[in-house]
């Protein structure tokens, strides 16, 4: 499996408050790590380092993680405890007051052609299988709702004024609801985990191109899609995550402890 990731701080803000990361436990077995983070001051930017650095940590002193059922519990379990975590430091500092974080995690079983996923808020997990990107994620935001009720379409949902009012978000309140999906992930298959930075500016089927386009390198593919959610204007930071699982006898050169990137863009 390649991985590659990429945070970006956009056009229009001046802080980067995504964070991304990727870490590895005792067996060598992934996962994929990424928050958006709210709030003011420097508040967000603090949620969703404390969400990355909890769990991704957590996970590096794991073994024998081949169960998704016991995946799906111990993701669950360390999600609400990053977010107990974060509720107690915005009470206890007047400056971090209210802030908050998405999250979304991915931990490949490669063994069993299958990924178990996590995610409470806006940020999204797709997967790109044969032709088709799908969203496996669904939004905890207020436009969902509308959605799910019938209310607006999906065209009106892109460009509804209140898009981005979450429902659901670590550290908001002392407890968290965290939704667990376990879906297939097939050789050639490609997951992306990205902010509502690249959703609200970049279409899936511009997304799909560069995710399909055999010509460029895994890093280049988060690159560009981080270029082109800037090209269109770029309105929040723009975060990536993308692994892709390559045949048995792929062979990746480099093997990483952990990574976190930055708001600078660095590891």
């Amino acid at each position: 499996m390649e991985i590659a990731s990429k945070t970006d701080v956009g056009v229009e803000r001046k802080q980067n408050q995504d964070q991304v990361g990727v870490f590895y436990n005792q067996d060598q077995a992934a996962i994929l790590l990424l928050c958006d983070g709210m709030g003011g001051h420097n508040a967000g930017d603090v949620a969703s380092e404390m969400a990355i650095y909890h769990v991704g940590t957590a996970w590096e002193s794991t073994e024998n993680m081949t169960d998704a059922n016991i995946i799906s519990e111990w993701l669950t379990d360390q999600i609400k405890t990053a977010n107990a975590h974060i509720f107690e430091k915005a009470n206890q500092y007047h400056d971090l007051s209210g802030m908050g974080t998405t999250i979304v995690a991915a931990v490949p079983l490669e063994d069993l052609a299958q990924v178990v996923l996590a995610h409470v808020g806006d940020s999204r997990i797709y997967i790109h299988q044969v032709d088709e990107l799908k969203q496996i994620t669904k939004d905890h935001s207020f436009v969902q709702e509308l959605l799910d009720m019938d209310m607006i379409t999906k065209e009106e949902a892109q460009v509804h004024p209140q898009k981005n009012i979450v429902t659901r978000a670590v550290g908001i309140a002392a407890n968290v609801d965290v939704d667990i999906n376990v879906v297939d992930f097939l050789v050639d298959d490609t997951l992306l985990l990205c902010s509502d930075g690249l959703t609200d500016m970049v279409e899936e089927t511009e997304a799909l191109a560069i995710l399909t386009d055999e010509s460029l390198s895994i890093e280049a593919k988060a690159d560009q899609l981080v270029d082109m959610a800037n090209d269109h204007g770029g309105r929040d930071n723009i975060s990536v995550v993308i692994a892709h699982r390559k045949p048995a006898n792929f062979k990746k050169e480099e093997t990483f402890e952990h990574e976190i990137e930055n708001e600078r863009g660095e590891f």
